[in-house]
């Protein structure tokens, strides 16, 4: 199996949270809804939660496949802040009562995911980019509590009969 730069893996992640509501890249952050939300709103806030938000952090401009591993690790430093945004968007949102707990599981799902970055940046940070890339392409720097997380909230969202934009394959894919 060919390894790819983490700068390509990381420009996937960012595409799908760019392209997050409307399934076209945003470049500006969309007002949320406060106050409880029926499903048809919560649905149309959550698909929006993430417009604007790979622009804003700087992670929806592509890196040259010879970036030195410094300016990967701070892509991916990027890539932790914006979903760290993201999930706090998310869990600002009042959901009906039924998808109360699928949101606060995916919440912590993409904090955990968030967190989890924390392996590759950091064999990053000391020049190891073909650790890096081992631990993104197989999927090794999710961890099993954020996969946990993150397949429980899905399974709930899809029992809920929730239309949910990208949510089998963002922040990972897990189905």
């Amino acid at each position: 199996m060919t390894r790819r730069p983490v700068c390509v893996l990381l420009l996937v992640l960012a595409a799908a949270l760019t392209a997050a509501g409307c399934g076209r890249p945003q470049t500006e952050v969309r007002q949320l809804p406060t106050g409880p939300l029926d499903k048809g709103e919560y649905v149309h806030a959550f698909n929006v939660s993430a417009a604007g938000l790979a622009p804003k952090y700087g992670v929806g401009k592509e890196l040259p496949s010879d970036a030195p591993a410094a300016d990967q690790a701070q892509r991916v430093a990027a890539l932790q802040r914006l979903l760290r945004a993201w999930a706090g968007r998310i869990e600002g949102l009042q959901p009906p009562a039924e998808a109360r707990r699928a949101q606060a599981r995916y919440v912590a799902g993409v904090r955990g995911f968030a967190a989890d970055l924390d392996r590759a940046r950091t064999a990053l940070a000391r020049g190891d980019v073909k650790g890096a890339n081992r631990l993104l392409d197989s999927g090794r720097v999710v961890s099993p509590s954020t996969r946990a997380d993150l397949v429980a909230a899905r399974r709930a969202f899809h029992a809920l009969d929730y239309a949910l934009t990208d949510l089998d394959s963002a922040p990972v894919t897990t189905s």
